[in-house]
């Protein structure tokens, strides 16, 4: 069955092409993100964006599409784009969080009791 995580990522227009460049070169993200997300919204925020949503995925980086995202994302921090994406993990243990990028303030973790 494996470990399960909820991801979230979105992509600003700025940086698009070099996503885009990405899904190009792995066939494995390409259908991981346009063909296995549970949600996908063009234009979020802004138009040429995107918002992919992953709900109980097994978001592994030795898997080559995530390796691939998670490149494109290495990408975008050693060339000062971190305001232009936003990458949130959140895994099935408590405190197994994982926050990329500083774009869309409105993308973040929040866990609370409900009853």
């Amino acid at each position: 069955m494996g470990y399960r995580s909820q991801v979230v990522l979105a992509v600003s227009k700025e940086v698009m092409p070099q996503f885009m460049s990405t899904m190009a070169k792995s066939p494995e993200a390409r259908e991981m993100c346009f063909a296995h997300a549970d949600r996908l919204e063009k234009d979020y925020g802004e138009k040429g964006s995107m918002l992919f949503y992953w709900d109980h995925i097994k978001w592994y980086d030795s898997y080559e599409g995530i390796r691939a995202v998670s490149d494109f994302m290495d990408w975008a921090e050693s060339e000062e784009h971190e305001d232009e994406f936003k990458f949130v993990r959140t895994g099935e243990d408590m405190d197994d969080n994982e926050s990329r990028g500083w774009g869309y303030s409105d993308i973040y973790v929040n866990r609370s009791i409900e009853f």
